[in-house]
C-alpha cells in the first residue's frame, strides 16, 4: 500500500528498484500469509478448492494489466493505477481470523476456540480446564525478539532429515515454476509474437490452468496431478525446439499449453506445500518457497536476455528440462490428500511410512 504508490514518484533508478524491492517483499508475505491462515480454518475436503480460488486473482489482474497499460501508457500512471487499490487490503485485517490451529500450538485454546465457535457455532464450548491452561494473548513483542522468532523457526524447517528432504524438493519446485513463469512473459518478443496480445491471451489462459486441479485433485490427488502438469509444461516448451520461427501461430500454441500447465501446477504446489508440513513450520514452509520462487523471477531475464543469442529457443528449452526434472522429484514425495494437517515437527518425525523416498515414486495413495 505505501511501497507501490512511493514507486511512482521515484526521483532515480535506486530509489525506483528500493520501492519495487519492498513492494515484492510485502507483497509475498501478504499472499503466503493469507493463504496458510485460510488453509488452516478450512476442511481437508475444501483445502484443494481454496487453493485454486485463491490463485484465481492472478489471471484476473494479467488480464487487467494490457487494458490499464492502454489507458495509462505513462509509467509512472500506470504505477499508481495499480498500486492504489491495495488500500483495500486494509479491509480484510479486520476480518480475516488468526488460525486456530496456530493458536493451540500455541496454548491460546480459548482464542482458538472463539474462532471455532464463529466458524461453527454448533461447536461445544470450551471446557473450563482447558480454558484455565490458556496461555494469555500476547500484547507486544519487541523487533529483535521477533526477529529471533523468526530465525528460530526457520531453524525448525530443517531440523529434521524428512522436512530437510521436503522442502529441498519444494524448493526446485517453486523456483522451477516461477522460472518458467516469468520466463514465457519476458520471451514473446523472441517469439516475434505482439507483446500486448500475448500476455492477454496469457491471461485468458490461465484462469481455466487455475480451475484445472478442480477436477484432477478428485481424480488423481495432489502428487499425480503434480507430475503430469509439470511434465506436460516441460513437454511444451521442449516441443518449441522443433518449431521453425517463422511459424508463430504454433510457437504461441505450445508456448500457452506450457503456460496453462505451469500456472496449473503453482495452483497444485500452494496447496501441495501446505499439507506437506505441520502447522508449527507451515507459514516458514509455505513462505521461504515463495521467496525461493523469486530467485526464479529474479532469474528469468537473465537467462531470456544472456542466453538469447545462443538461440531463440534456449530460454523456453531450459525452463522444459526444469520442468521435466521436476516432475521426477515430485514422485519422490508422499500422497497428501485427504491426510489431516500435521500440527507438530514431532508428529512428523513419528511418522514411519509417508516418507520422501524413490520407493513412493508408483504410490499415489
Amino acid at each position: 500500500m505505501l511501497f507501490g504508490p512511493l514507486t511512482a514518484i521515484s526521483p532515480n533508478f535506486t530509489f525506483f528498484i528500493l520501492m519495487r524491492f519492498l513492494t515484492g517483499l510485502a507483497g509475498s508475505g501478504v499472499y503466503e500469509t493469507g493463504f496458510t491462515i485460510l488453509a488452516e480454518i478450512v476442511s481437508k475436503e475444501r483445502r484443494a478448492n481454496l487453493g485454486c480460488i485463491y490463485n484465481l486473482s492472478y489471471p484476473i489482474g494479467y488480464l487487467a494489466l494490457p487494458i490499464i497499460s492502454l489507458i495509462f501508457p505513462e509509467w509512472r500512471h500506470l504505477q499508481l493505477a495499480i498500486s492504489l487499490p491495495a488500500i483495500l487490503l486494509l479491509l480484510h485485517c479486520w476480518v480475516l481470523p488468526e488460525s486456530p490451529k496456530w493458536l493451540i500450538t500455541q496454548n491460546r485454546q480459548e482464542e482458538a476456540w472463539r474462532i471455532i465457535k464463529r466458524i461453527r457455532p454448533s461447536v461445544p464450548d470450551l471446557a473450563r480446564g482447558a480454558e484455565q491452561e490458556s496461555a494469555p494473548a500476547k500484547t507486544h513483542q519487541p523487533i529483535f525478539s521477533r526477529i529471533i522468532e523468526g530465525s528460530h523457526k526457520l531453524l525448525m524447517l530443517f531440523s529434521s532429515i524428512e522436512q530437510c528432504k521436503r522442502i529441498a524438493v519444494a524448493y526446485f519446485c517453486w523456483f522451477t515454476v516461477a522460472l518458467i513463469y516469468y520466463v514465457l512473459a519476458l520471451n514473446a518478443p523472441n517469439f516475434n509474437i505482439n507483446q500486448h496480445l500475448f500476455t492477454f491471451v496469457s491471461g485468458i489462459i490461465e484462469i481455466p490452468g487455475y480451475c484445472l486441479p478442480l477436477l484432477l485433485f478428485i481424480w488423481l490427488g495432489r502428487k499425480c496431478t503434480s507430475t503430469i502438469l509439470y511434465f506436460a509444461c516441460g513437454l511444451a516448451l521442449v516441443v518449441i525446439t522443433t518449431i521453425p520461427l517463422s511459424n508463430k501461430t504454433i510457437i504461441l500454441a505450445a508456448a500457452m499449453a506450457g503456460r496453462f500447465a505451469d500456472v496449473a501446477v503453482f495452483g497444485v504446489i500452494t496447496v501441495y506445500t501446505a499439507e506437506l508440513f505441520p502447522t508449527t513450520v507451515r507459514n516458514t514452509a509455505v513462505g521461504s518457497s515463495l521467496a525461493i520462487s523469486q530467485l526464479g523471477s529474479i532469474s528469468a531475464p537473465y537467462i531470456v536476455d544472456n542466453l538469447n543469442k545462443f538461440g531463440w529457443y534456449v530460454p523456453s528449452t531450459i525452463c522444459g528440462i526444469g520442468g521435466l526434472i521436476s516432475a521426477v522429484l515430485v514422485l519422490l514425495l508422499p500422497e497428501t490428500r485427504g491426510r489431516p494437517l500435521l500440527d507438530t515437527v514431532e508428529q512428523l518425525r513419528r511418522q514411519k511410512e509417508d516418507r520422501v523416498s524413490i520407493r513412493k515414486c508408483c504410490t499415489f495413495t
